[in-house]
């Protein structure tokens, strides 16, 4: 009877879990550079640059095998964001830390979504410069 009762009280986390692992186990079976069927950036194939994005299923791959610097080498942006998510997911779930963390205020904040879209800006501007290609 509790397991039927919790199951139905959190329908809504139990679907977002077994929806994330499935999306995990795709990313970490299916290779995206060796399969056609991954999604492709739609600026890129339009124009030929890449965006802020591009690359990130990739390097998401490449994580998940612990190859942390092919996945830096496919979108360091998004490596150096995920332990800020992290931090951002953990604060959230505990609910009494919440209310006093400056930190969590910031996140939370028009300035740091105003920060966030500056350094995505300045990331996709200068990864398309021949000398973010010549680090890689």
């Amino acid at each position: 009877m509790e397991i039927s009762k919790l199951i139905k009280n959190n329908k809504k986390e139990i679907g977002v879990f077994v929806f994330f692992l499935i999306l995990i186990s795709i990313y970490f079976f299916f290779d995206p550079s060796k399969n056609s069927y991954f999604l492709k950036c739609p600026l890129k194939e339009l124009t030929g640059y890449d965006c802020a994005g591009c690359g990130v299923q990739r390097a998401f791959h490449e994580l998940l095998h612990f190859r942390f610097s092919r996945a830096f080498q496919y979108n360091p942006l998004f490596v150096i964001a995920i332990p800020f998510l992290l931090l951002f997911f953990v604060l959230k779930s505990s609910k009494a830390y919440t209310k006093t963390c400056w930190f969590y205020n910031f996140l939370k904040s028009k300035l740091f979504f105003l920060v966030v879209l500056i350094i995505v800006l300045l990331f996709s501007l200068f990864r398309n410069t021949d000398y973010y290609k010549s680090l890689f």
